[in-house]
């Protein structure tokens, strides 16, 4: 089901190659020159001018900008807001690192480190949600603080401690349900585990009888940070004559981070240009890709980096929220952000294309301009991806669709070992009762179901991706990530137990 990218990870990295021509643009360097890149070993050799070693391949990039890889700081990759091919909203846009914003909680970690760790050509860190489960979904209402069901310090340190560099940040969400006292506790919990706090702000499903959001700006600290900057929903950043709040200046003075999370509920016109009037840019960048705001108003990282510059951003400092700031706040410079000597060659090359184009916001409302930024292509060490902007659309690649009326092709390459699994979890589910109710999730449930599903692992002594794909191989065309616990809970428990007897005794009857 999923991709093995092993054969391009071992590309011969002994040939050395020269982007030629090319408007180099590196902020963290203070780099804006024409210039060569000179790449040896999949790492950044030199930058200078007639680079060409004998036997170099030689790259022709005139007329294009060429940057270090573009980091989209918040995207949905993995659970009930991802992409069946993340990489279509990476490096195919010219990223190269992003970053999921929630999608798994500690309660789910190791199954996204299972699925999706090593899985992706571009570099994937985590961003996970205080909620143990993760980000449940756009149908489930947020704000009810017993969804938050637990806060196992000890099991947060574990992991950190046994998975050095995946975790850049910790996701919260400031929703009036949840009060002020979760707020305080998730920048507690950043600071036991060693990772800026990441604030959602902007109540979208219902609007705020005591918002709390403005309690993130006051605990947030520098190198902190806030998505969703320009929302225009319950808390904003505007009073009601559309000054920024104390509360908000205070926090920029001090150093906290804004990000511009575009999102699919999270971007206004009105409320950035008010706020760019004001002085008010974003540090960040990021595209808050996910599923269906695939086909718009996000699209890309590029069409909302495009969006800045109608705000009045200049292009060098589009680039610089893209590639050295999050770099800086996600402790990344070591190996992204930078075309320093030495560093992974990790590389956007891009150009801006002149036009009449517009530009939506999550409102509907759009802005007419003339400008448009337009990744060309991205280099990963001595590969080259040239961009297709479009390959995330495809429906089957945002919407994930259970396959009701028949069983899947892939189920037919399960092994006997993920066959066996499945006849153990046929049987223990068998006597646990549950209904999907779309209107009142039951979280509990949930946990329950992945509990069994670890019973039924265990007792089949099988890895936890083997059995994890041996589950969604029974539903799905096309290889969704989901948290287990919901995935059962979405599924009919009379299709569940009846493809697994079918799938299981077909393959009984085929050995």
């Amino acid at each position: 089901m999923w991709r093995n990218f092993m054969e391009i990870r071992n590309e011969d990295l002994s040939k050395v190659r020269v982007l030629r021509g090319a408007r180099v643009i590196d902020p963290a360097q203070s780099i804006d020159r024409v210039s060569d890149v000179l790449i040896r070993d999949g790492k950044i050799l030199d930058i200078g001018d007639n680079l060409a070693p004998p036997e170099s391949e030689v790259i022709n990039l005139q007329g294009e900008t060429l940057t270090p890889g573009w980091i989209d700081n918040h995207v949905h990759t993995y659970g009930t807001l991802g992409f069946a091919d993340p990489d279509s909203i990476g490096v195919w846009q010219g990223v190269t690192s992003f970053v999921d914003a929630g999608g798994p909680g500690i309660a789910s970690m190791d199954e996204f480190m299972a699925l999706m760790h090593g899985q992706t050509i571009t570099n994937l860190y985590a961003g996970p949600y205080i909620r143990p489960m993760g980000i449940i979904g756009a149908q489930f209402t947020e704000g009810d603080v017993h969804s938050l069901n637990g806060f196992p310090i000890p099991d947060w340190l574990d992991f950190v401690g046994s998975n050095p560099g995946v975790v850049r940040y910790l996701k919260i969400a400031a929703l009036s349900g949840y009060g002020t006292g979760p707020i305080k506790m998730g920048k507690g919990l950043a600071e036991v585990i060693g990772v800026p706090l990441y604030s959602h702000i902007g109540e979208f499903q219902m609007q705020p009888e005591n918002p709390c959001a403005y309690e993130v700006f006051r605990v947030s600290e520098a190198g902190d940070m806030i998505a969703h900057c320009y929302h225009n929903n319950g808390a904003r950043i505007l009073d009601r004559s559309k000054k920024l709040m104390p509360v908000v200046v205070d926090a920029k003075e001090r150093g906290v981070l804004f990000d511009i999370a575009f999102g699919s509920y999270n971007f206004s016109w009105d409320v950035a240009e008010a706020a760019f009037g004001q002085g008010l840019a974003p540090d960040i960048i990021s595209s808050d890709l996910q599923q269906f705001n695939a086909i718009g108003p996000a699209y890309s990282l590029s069409h909302v980096m495009s969006m800045l510059l109608r705000l009045g951003m200049s292009f060098e400092d589009v680039i610089k929220a893209v590639t050295a700031t999050p770099a800086h706040a996600l402790r990344l410079e070591d190996r992204a952000g930078s075309l320093r000597r030495g560093m992974p060659a990790e590389i956007t090359v891009c150009h801006v294309e002149q036009g009449k184009f517009e530009f939506a916001d999550t409102e509907g409302k759009m802005r007419a301009a003339d400008r448009k930024i337009i990744p060309v292509a991205a280099f990963m060490g001595h590969r080259e991806y040239e961009t297709d902007l479009i390959r995330c659309q495809s429906e089957d690649n945002w919407l994930l669709q259970i396959a009701e009326d028949h069983v899947p092709a892939a189920a037919a390459k399960l092994s006997q070992h993920q066959i066996l699994f499945l006849d153990h979890l046929r049987q223990s589910l068998s006597v646990v009762e549950w209904v999907y109710d779309l209107e009142n999730l039951n979280i509990k449930k949930a946990h329950e179901l992945r509990a069994v599903f670890d019973k039924a692992r265990n007792g089949a002594k099988l890895s936890l991706r083997d059995a994890l794909l041996a589950v969604f191989a029974c539903f799905l065309d096309r290889p969704f990530t989901m948290q287990i616990g919901l995935f059962l809970l979405h599924l009919e428990r009379d299709l569940l137990l009846g493809r697994l007897s079918e799938i299981v005794t077909s393959a009984r009857v085929t050995v």
